[in-house]
Order: structure tokens, then sequence, then C-alpha cells
């Protein structure tokens, strides 16, 4: 044992060796001297000795302590640099005291600095030795028995830490709830039992055992104390929609206990997967893990899931997935802490339960609405609360068929199926859908499915309907054909331009333009459809289209040409789906097979025609659609049919009228001009040029020149299209030339009747075969006529072409010989 001289020589070895080191290391070395008058100290001061030595720590407010010998005076004063310059130290310390150094001007000093306690830990410790903090949480009375209370403060050179505890009214209950209040080094604590009190809140204050007991060397932490029947469970609510995730709270826990959350197996929608029973509870939040007892990969060997949540303060939080939850009420339950999974299994209690009611989610379909073109590309969408999954089906007689299955729910509750065609990428519901008819269309619940669909994926009615699901009608019909408007112009496509078209054909992807030449020459062009399903063109090339891709050229003659318009069926298949007299290959390699025969073979445009039909259009069970128009494959051609003015007739201008040049041109518009000229005249010069790139379907074209200040006589009018020209000869006159009552041009009354005879003839004729749908309007432009092509000559697919197209071609022979005759 140390004597009482053993400590004074000891303390006067450390007061030289700390003299020394503070002469010279500067003031950064505070620490060294702090760390040498607290061993110089050994005990707290206000305890022990109450001398303050030379290289000490003193407090703000710290009192009842005298300096040592070892300073020359009783009043210390700041030091040169120290942080307290100018300042004076004597006992007892004022709590505003300047922290720093001070001295007495011999090298002896001490250092002021404010008192703190840094740390109050209210813990509950295990049977293990382990401790969990519960300051500001909970702690049940059950583990409230072994409770300690642990404190780090700055000053316990100078003092011990008294430590008391209230009640939630204020009442002192330190005596009753701990045997030693004091803490004698930072660091330590004291045992603290509220077992035996009441529940509620206890506030556990820290503070120095002497003068030090204001400020910051003050601390205090609160903790609930609950009783185990406070352990309770709540849902975020009452009831849900089967696939929303609920949350729950377990409430009145310790801080740092753990308790199982358990639902039994016959709250478990039947059919789920082992996997989806260890989904039941979700790993979120405050869980800390999730499971199911017995592990099994047999849903029906497993008892129940569980999942273990960490108390944080007094509550813990987790969150339910009731995809996997049976209709109607579930049971759920909360057990005590170091209740394991085993336990539960044997029998133990919970602490508490409540009750989720599960309802199964509405359904609704929203596209296909009431339709449904067979072949067409759609979008299968609708909304399916509660369902991670949902299956199409169609009811065809007394089942459902199925069409389509495992389509995503989204967690916004909406499904959808992206660019998909009922009637061909389905399963055997979609060879119903491909015919039609009136089906009922249905959406069920993916697990409801699962449930009760037999090995050839088909649902009997009453099945269906008992499970998640929902239905509307669906008419299903076949696709129509419509071409719309083809650029053909008065009955003629001129040699070296391109054709424009537009059409619908609902469920295509594509449909086919073919050309049928005068000798016997078949050319194909692909065109593709929008996601409306129209079609549109305006660079179709008459001819050498299909020559590349089979090597061949299959540029067309002039002459009568036909041209059709195909789109395959509902069945998507060209034909019976095969080529007669073509072996191997796929259909579309039989087909390019074919086309070569008929362009290296010695066959008439007839027969071409004939073939194809055959293969197609009127193959056995073919319900492919086609449309035909025929027009004549000519030189470029613009001609003058009029000129005229208000008051006089063909061929003649009174001056001061507006002169009205009109003609015929089998160009395309917008994309070739017109011009017209007065090129030699008395006046010749004194006109503009007109110009016009407008006019209809029936290729009849008009322009107007100003007379006004012109000189009478005869005038030559020249048009130009770029490509070809024409002329005609015209009188202006100064007045209308009359012609005698009732008399007439004996002359050539006999001609002029038999010429418009033959014009009106051949007129009805031609407009009947060729163009019968345009317009005799010269004024009307492109777009007046688009609504419906012209020269069509067929509405039911590919005709026979017998008599059809010998008076087609005689009846085009018919309009050239007019056509001719009116410019000579």
């Amino acid at each position: 044992m140390m004597t009482e001289t053993d400590a004074a020589t000891v303390h006067e070895k450390g007061r030289a060796v700390l003299l020394t080191a503070m002469m010279v290391l500067s003031v950064v070395a505070m620490s060294a001297a702090f760390v040498g008058g607290a061993t110089a100290a050994q005990n707290a001061r206000y305890h022990d000795d109450q001398t303050v030595y030379p290289g000490d720590v003193v407090y703000q407010g710290e009192d009842d302590f005298e300096f040592s010998d070892d300073f020359t005076r009783d009043t210390l004063n700041g030091v040169e640099n120290g942080g307290a310059e100018g300042e004076q130290l004597a006992p007892p310390v004022p709590e505003t005291q300047l922290t720093g150094t001070y001295g007495d001007g011999d090298g002896n000093t001490v250092i002021v600095t404010t008192p703190r306690v840094t740390g109050l830990t209210i813990n509950n410790v295990y049977d293990d030795g382990s401790v969990n903090a519960v300051d500001g949480s909970s702690i049940s009375t059950e583990d409230a028995d072994t409770m300690s209370v642990a404190v780090e403060y700055s000053f316990d050179d100078a003092e011990y830490i008294d430590i008391s505890v209230e009640d939630e009214s204020g009442t002192d209950v330190t005596d009753q709830v701990t045997d030693d209040n004091t803490i004698e080094k930072t660091g330590d604590s004291i045992g603290l039992d509220l077992s035996t009190e009441d529940a509620g809140e206890y506030t556990v204050t820290a503070q120095g055992a002497g003068n030090l007991d204001s400020g910051d060397a003050v601390e205090t932490a609160p903790v609930e104390l609950r009783t185990d029947a406070d352990l309770g469970l709540e849902v975020d609510t009452d009831s849900a929609v089967r696939g929303d995730n609920v949350g729950y709270t377990v409430s009145g826990g310790s801080d740092g206990d753990t308790h199982l959350v358990v639902i039994e197996r016959s709250e478990f929608r039947d059919g789920i997967t082992a996997d989806n029973a260890e989904s039941i509870f979700r790993n979120v939040d405050d869980t800390e893990a999730v499971g199911v007892y017995p592990e099994s990969d047999d849903t029906e060997n497993i008892d129940f899931a569980w999942a273990e949540v960490g108390i944080g303060g007094t509550t813990a939080v987790g969150q339910i997935e009731t995809q996997y939850l049976d209709d109607g009420s579930v049971d759920v339950d909360v057990y005590d802490t170091g209740v394991d999974a085993a336990d539960v299994d044997a029998g133990a209690d919970s602490i508490d339960d409540v009750s989720l009611d599960v309802s199964g989610g509405d359904i609704t379909i929203e596209n296909p609405e009431n339709s449904y073109v067979i072949g067409s590309e759609i979008d299968i969408n609708g909304t399916a609360d509660g369902s991670d999954e949902v299956a199409v089906f169609v009811r065809d007689n007394a089942d459902w068929r199925l069409v389509e299955q495992g389509i995503a729910v989204d967690s916004d509750g909406t499904f959808e199926e992206e660019d998909y065609v009922l009637s061909r990428d389905g399963g055997a519901g979609s060879d119903s859908l491909s015919l039609p008819g009136t089906y009922r269309f249905g959406v069920i619940d993916q697990s409801d499915a699962d449930e009760v669909m037999a090995d050839d994926n088909t649902i009997s009615t009453s099945d269906f309907n008992q499970g998640t699901s929902t239905t509307s009608s669906l008419r299903v019909v076949e696709g129509e054909l419509t071409v719309d408007h083809v650029s053909i112009i008065d009955g003629q496509v001129a040699d070296g331009e391109t054709l424009s078209i537009r059409g619908t054909a609902p469920g295509q992807d594509s449909v086919y333009v073919s050309f049928y030449g005068p000798h016997g020459t078949y050319d194909r062009r692909p065109i593709s459809t929008d996601s409306e399903y129209v079609f549109e063109t305006e660079d179709i090339q008459v001819g050498n289209n299909l020559g590349p891709e089979i090597g061949t050229d299959t540029s067309i003659n002039q002459g009568t040409v036909y041209m059709s318009v195909y789109s395959k069926g509902r069945d998507n298949v060209p034909g019976d789906g095969s080529v007669e007299s073509v072996d191997g290959g796929t259909v579309e390699q039989q087909f390019v097979s074919m086309y070569t025969q008929l362009n290296t073979g010695s066959t008439s445009q007839q027969q071409v025609m004939e073939r194809i039909a055959s293969e197609t259009t009127r193959d056995s069970g073919s319900d492919d659609i086609s449309r035909l128009f025929q027009f004549q494959y000519t030189d470029p051609q613009t001609t003058i049919e009029n000129v005229s003015s208000a008051s006089a007739g063909e061929g003649t201008v009174v001056a001061g009228e507006a002169m009205t040049v009109t003609g015929v041109t089998n160009r395309q518009p917008d994309d070739n001009t017109i011009s017209v000229e007065v090129t030699d005249g008395p006046s010749a010069t004194q006109f503009d040029l007109a110009l016009t790139e407008q006019w209809g379907a029936d290729g009849r074209w008009n322009v107007t020149l100003d007379t006004e200040g012109i000189d009478p006589g005869t005038y030559t009018i020249e048009t130009n299209d770029g490509d070809s020209t024409d002329r005609a000869d015209i009188r202006i006159t100064e007045e209308p030339e009359d012609v005698a009552d009732g008399g007439s041009d004996d002359e050539n009354s006999d001609d002029d009747h038999s010429d418009d005879t033959a014009d009106e003839s051949s007129d009805d004729t031609a407009d009947e075969s060729s163009d019968g749908m345009s317009d005799d309007n010269g004024d009307d432009t492109a777009d007046d006529t688009s609504d419906k092509a012209s020269n069509e000559i067929s509405d039911d697919g590919m005709p026979g072409f017998g008599i059809t197209v010998t008076i087609g071609a005689l009846l085009a022979a018919v309009l050239a010989l007019r056509r001719d005759d009116r410019h000579h």
C-alpha cells in the first residue's frame, strides 16, 4: 500500500516532469499537461484534498478548491497567447470564466475549461452480458430488472456524477430503483431496476455531484416503461384488394427486441407455390428475415409463413403481400420476444392478433372494345387490381379457350400486351378469332386460371365466372380491301411516269400491286401499311419492280395494262398456301418460282392473269382479296380541245373577253406543268404565258388568257408539257359572229351531227368501261377525284378475263382513235 510520503513523492515527481515539459513545449501541448495533471490528482478534488496543482485543469463553476503552495500567488493571470490574456483567475471559478491558460508568472499554470456530460446511455442488460440501449425508447417491466446507466463526462478529475431518476409525475424514485447512484469515473455505470415500477415514462439525469451541476454538466434521457400487455399489432387498413401491399406495425416493444409475425397456411390462396408462400411477408422496413415453417418445396407441408421484425424505439413496421392470400378474413398474429418458429409450431400463444379482410380485385377490359378485324395488330390492355398476371380467353361454344397467358400487371394495376394479332399469335382461342362471328372475350386472373385450366387450355364457363374475371362482347369481321385513289389519268398512264395509290387493308401488314403487260409480262411490288392499316405511296413504277429479285426483265410494254391491288385474307396465307406445279421451298419461294416461270415463258396477258388468280383469289378455300384496274400505257400526251370566249363559239374569241383554252392530258398532276403560249398572230407578243399543274383524274385542264387590247386576226396557240406539244389556230374578232336565224351551215351540218354523235357514243362507252369513276368536269383537281379510284373494273377479286378483257381492249382502242380524231 502506498503511504502518504510515497504519494507526495509521486506528486512532486509528476509536477517536476510537467513543469519541465511546459517550459519547452508551446501552448499547443496543453493536452499533455491535462493528462499529467489528472494523473497527479489521482482522485476527484471535490471529494478528496481539493487542491489544484500546476498543470491541472479547473472548470467553469468549480468551487471549494485552493491553489497549491507551488503557485507564487493566489490570483493567476491569463498567459500570453493562452486564450485568456488579460483575465484573472481565483477560486471560486465563475461559470462565465473565460476559458484558457492562467499562470502565476513563474511558469506555474492551470487550464480553465467547460465541464460537460458527453454521454448518457440507458441500457437493457441481457443474461449473456450483452447490452442494448433503450434511452429514448421503451423497455418492458419483464426486462427492466437488469438495466444500467452509463455516463461519459469530462470532469472526473474534479467531481463524481450523481444519477437521479424521476417518474412521469416528477417524483424522485432514485432510491427505489438503484442502490448506488454515484459514478466516480467517466465511462462507468450503475445498476437500475424498474421492474417493480408503474408503466410510464421515466427521466434519468446525470450531473456533477458537487458544484458542477448546471449547463453542459447536466444531461437527461427518457425511457418508456411498458408492461407485456402493451405489445400490440395493427394493420394500415382493415380491408384490401388482393395484390395490395398492406403495412403492419408492432407497437409497445423494447428497442432492439425481435418479434415473430405469423400467418397460418389456412389463410393461403389455393394453388400458390412454396416460393409464393415465402413472399407473403415482404422483406422491407424493419423486417429482418422472412420464411415459412417448416421449410419445404411443397406448400402442403408448410404450416405458416413468418416475418421477424426488429423493434426500433418502440415499434417495428413491415408489409404483407396479399396476392398470395385467400379471399376473406385473414388472421395475423404477433408473438413475444424470444418466441421462435418452433415455439409457434409447438403451440405458443400469441401476444396480439389482427384480422385483415382480403377481396378479389376487379378486372376491366379497355381494348379490344367492340370489334376486331381478322389479322389486325392491336394492343390488349385494361386494369387488374390485385393481380400479378392475367390471361386472355375467348368463349367458343360452352368453354373458354386460351388466347394468351402470363400478361404482367404493372404496379399501377394496368396490363398491356402490345402489337398482338388476336387471330394468329395465341393458342386455340386465336383459331376461333380467325373466323368471323360474335364471341365473348374474357380476361381472368392468371392464378385463378391456373387452378381450373384443363390440359387442353380450356376453362368451363362456371369455373371462369367464379375466378376474378371479366368478359365483353367482341364482333370479329374480315378485313376489306379498299383502294381510294389510283392516279390513272384519262384512262392512261404516260410511259416513264410513276403512279400514286392510296387505300386501306385492315389486318394486313402490306398489299401487293401487280402489273400485267400486253405481252404477258408480270410485275409486282409490295406496299406496307401503317399502324392504321392505310397504304399510300406516290412512286409506283410501272414495270421492272420484280425484275431485280428474279433476275429477269419485267419491264412493261406500251399498250393495254391491267393492274391489281391484292391482299392476303384472314389466314394471312396466299391462296391455299402452296403453288401448283412448284415443288419444295416456302410458299414465298414457290411464288417467286412461279413469277419466274411466267416471265420466261410464252404466256399471254390473259393466261398470266388467270394463273395468278388460280393461286390466290380463286384458289380452293382462298379468302384473298384483290381490286383490278385497266389503263393504256402510252406516250406522254397533252392536247388542246377547245379555245373560246364567253360570246364566241369554238375556235373564236372576241377581243376584250377572257380566252379559255381547254384540253386533256395523260400526265400526272403536280409532277408536271402544262404551259399555254400564243406563238403567232398580230399581237402574239402581248399575251402572257399561262401555266397549270392541276387537273383531275379525267385529265381535263384549262387556262385563261387576257385579250384586252389584242388586235383581231388569226393566232396560233401551243401547249407544251415538257415531252409533248399541240397546236390550234384560232380567230380573234372585234365582235361576235352571228348565225342567221333558223339557218345552219349546210356545208358542215351533216359532218357536225355525225361527229357529235360519234363523240357522244364513244365518250359514253369509254367512260363506262375505263373511266366510270372519273368526273367530266375539267376543273376538278386530283384531290377532288381521289374519293374513289377511277378505272377500277372489278370489285370481287380477280374475274374471269375472257370477254371483259376483250371488250376493255376494244374500248381502249376506240378511245385512242377518238382522241386521235379530235386533233386532226
